[in-house]
């Protein structure tokens, strides 16, 4: 069917069907003679007044209109192609044979006003267009069919929707209709490649297919992917004849059995369908994926892994995401999934949460995300003793004293990570002979039944700020190898240390990364031998440190007989479940508990705390304050004295009377001889073989007093014992 307008003001369309009775009113020698030049035909083809037939074969959404931008093409009945160069019409029936030969002839042909030839190809049945796909198809077609070879000066206006053609003079029948075959395998492929948008999310054709099958099953029999045809299964009557073709977003209906020729999955399925999988589809995305300013995260294996922003792409395009814009949107799916993402599930930082189960945490005004993979091991459902008797034997016989306190310090520590519950815990400090297994005890026993551990040497020691193992693990130790010589000083382990117990949260600092706090209730294991310089390691045990430290010393007794290395941990592992279960059942006497903040009261072994005394930076002032009395008692003739009392200022400017005016030790520091007078003060009041230092103050300086007891003296009398 041809549709035509009367002028080209004209937006209202009429018909023909057979342009050989089509008159126009003028023949061509007539139109010459009234519009003599180009110029006064074009000026009579716009004239309102004008009524002749301009026709296209193409129509719009509104039928009776012509096409145009706001009524775009969506049926055609053919092709019409122009060509602007003179034509050969005395030779023209030769013309027609040879192009018939080669390919596929016009079915009409017709006279132009500059005597030019216009071709008309008409299809057998018209077809359903999608408008984006209108100019490719035409230009396909041309291709095919050989168009732009049949004449001289081919036209390229010709593929424009909205052109409109004047009837012209002279219509002869050249050859038949085209077959349906040849112009719709063309609209195949244009669908392939020109496929129209419907600007709704996309959605898996395995979606489509099974959605397909339970609102019209059985009705699409064959391979249901881009560029598959089959029939128009929810068109009634049913005609299982090819009528659409497959694309992303919808599909191409070539049949005008269809109402359009493009049908959308919303117009298929509604828009709740599409509306519940574009949620499911997005939703998805923030339980996966993060953004934190700087990388993008997923999960791998259930943990959190960076993912680079091509390989991320991937991953939204095996999801159903496109990489097409969609039609009014200037953003494509990829693309809006990774702004989505950015925005909605923006993190702070990666980092681990120990003792939280979500995946995002919110800690300090900061979203977290929680890297965390400890995993304790279980408690047996079941509980054994005899399976667990090398391991119990162990631990029973491993101290003389403190046993108890070590396993409810132990079960509060493991029941804190098993059930991802913070609770904070003294400082366990192992202090004993060579070789009888203190690292046995952190490492494999403790260490191994939450989860691992991590040594933390460098960081208590300052060495380092980063701590990126340190946080991932609910165990940190700090073996005997280290020693107070490692430190820039004792002063600043015992800070570090007392910082980390006292503080439910750390800095977690990784490379490369914002540093962020983290909850953190965890153990620090220290070990040490007996030797001064590994007893140098053990922070102050002074007044505010007591709580916070859980010391005991290694029998003498303890077993240093132990099987190959394999068979030891072989042995540790197989019967840890069933410890654990003894661990767990074990009722922590009321005697041993402590404050709701660490739960378990401290203790700390007197054999140690006298031998960390005697070998910190702290005895130093000891022996000062020795060395002062004995000569104060003899060069100052105080023996009817029983005590010194003056300030520090003072005490210095004695020590420097008696010494020939120099200084001694740490007499010339008076902030560390003040620190060291106020331990001395402390230890003595703990300890009845510690000489008596007092201090006293009302808020204008601090008088000192010092008993100078010679039964108080570092001497011989320690030797002996």
């Amino acid at each position: 069917m041809f549709r035509y307008i009367k002028n080209h003001t004209s937006k209202d369309t009429h018909t023909f069907k057979d342009p050989l009775n089509v008159e126009t009113g003028l023949s061509y020698e007539d139109t010459k003679k009234k519009f003599p030049t180009k110029q006064k035909f074009k000026e009579w083809e716009a004239d309102p007044k004008t009524e002749s037939v301009f026709y296209t074969l193409a129509e719009g959404d509104s039928p009776t209109e012509r096409v145009s931008k706001t009524n775009e093409v969506v049926k055609i009945y053919g092709a019409v192609f122009d060509y602007d160069a003179p034509a050969e019409w005395e030779v023209m029936p030769e013309l027609i044979q040879s192009i018939k030969e080669k390919y596929i002839a016009p079915t009409y042909i017709s006279k132009t006003y500059s005597n030019y030839i216009r071709t008309v190809f008409l299809f057998e049945e018209p077809i359903f267009i999608p408008a984006p796909m209108y100019e490719g198809f035409m230009k396909k077609f041309a291709e095919k069919i050989g168009a732009e070879r049949h004449f001289a000066g081919f036209d390229s206006c010709s593929y424009k929707a909205s052109q409109t053609f004047h009837f012209g003079w002279d219509w002869k029948k050249v050859g038949e209709l085209v077959e349906g075959s040849v112009y719709k395998s063309v609209l195949f492929d244009c669908g392939l490649k020109d496929a129209p948008s419907s600007g709704a999310t996309a959605i898996p054709l395995e979606k489509i297919y099974d959605q397909i099958q339970k609102e019209y099953p059985n009705k699409w029999t064959g391979d249901f992917q881009v560029g598959s045809r089959g029939p128009l299964f929810w068109v009634d009557p049913f005609k299982p004849s090819e009528g659409c073709q497959v694309t992303e977003d919808g599909l191409i209906c070539y049949s005008t059995r269809a109402e359009k020729p493009f049908v959308s999955w919303v117009d298929l399925f509604g828009k709740k369908f599409v509306k519940e999988y574009e949620t499911q589809k997005f939703g998805v995305l923030y339980d996966e994926f993060w953004y934190n300013g700087k990388n993008y995260y997923t999960l791998d294996e259930g943990f959190p892994v960076t993912i680079p922003e091509n390989l991320l792409a991937l991953e939204l395009r095996s999801r159903g995401f496109s990489l097409k814009n969609a039609k009014g949107k200037s953003l494509n799916e990829v693309e809006a999934a990774r702004l989505a993402i950015a925005k909605h599930n923006r993190v702070t930082e990666v980092a681990p949460c120990l003792w939280n189960e979500e995946r995002v945490v919110r800690y300090n005004s900061n979203k977290i995300l929680n890297s965390s993979s400890l995993s304790p091991i279980l408690p047996s459902e079941t509980r054994d003793p005899s399976k667990c008797s090398f391991s119990l034997n162990f631990l029973e016989q491993l101290f003389d004293n403190g046993i108890d306190h070590f396993f409810a310090w132990w079960q509060r520590a493991y029941l804190s990570i098993l059930n991802k519950k913070k609770a904070q815990g003294q400082c366990f400090i192992i202090v004993g002979e060579t070789n009888k297994g203190k690292t046995l005890l952190s490492n494999k026993f403790i260490g191994d039944s939450m989860g691992g551990f991590a040594d933390a040497s460098d960081y208590i020691a300052g060495n380092t700020s980063f701590n990126k193992e340190l946080a991932a693990k609910a165990i940190w130790v700090v073996d005997d190898t280290l020693s107070a010589a490692s430190f820039q000083d004792q002063r600043k382990a015992t800070e570090i240390n007392k910082r980390i117990v006292a503080n439910p949260k750390i800095e977690y600092n990784a490379k490369y990364c914002d540093p962020v706090t983290v909850p953190w209730t965890g153990r620090i294991i220290m070990s040490a031998n007996l030797d001064a310089n590994s007893l140098s390691v053990i922070p102050a045990l002074d007044s505010s440190n007591s709580d916070k430290i859980m010391a005991l010393l290694v029998s003498k007794k303890a077993t240093s007989n132990f099987p190959p290395n394999e068979v030891l941990e072989a042995t540790i592992r197989e019967e840890m479940p069933y410890l654990l279960r003894e661990l767990v059942e074990m009722t922590v006497p009321p005697k041993l508990k402590g404050s709701e903040r660490y739960g378990i009261k401290g203790y700390i072994d007197p054999l140690i705390a006298d031998a960390a005394y005697d070998n910190s930076s702290r005895s130093s002032i000891a022996e000062l304050i020795d060395w002062f009395c004995k000569h104060a008692r003899s060069s100052l003739n105080v023996d009817n004295i029983e005590v010194w009392h003056g300030t520090l200022t003072e005490l210095q400017s004695l020590i420097l009377s008696l010494n020939d005016g120099r200084h001694i030790g740490l007499s010339h520091n008076q902030e560390l001889l003040r620190r060291g007078m106020h331990s001395l003060e402390e230890a003595s009041f703990n300890n009845n073989n510690i000489r008596p230092v007092r201090s006293h103050g009302k808020g204008g300086g601090k008088l000192w007093s010092i008993d100078l007891d010679c039964k108080y003296d570092l001497g011989k009398s320690m030797l002996d014992d």
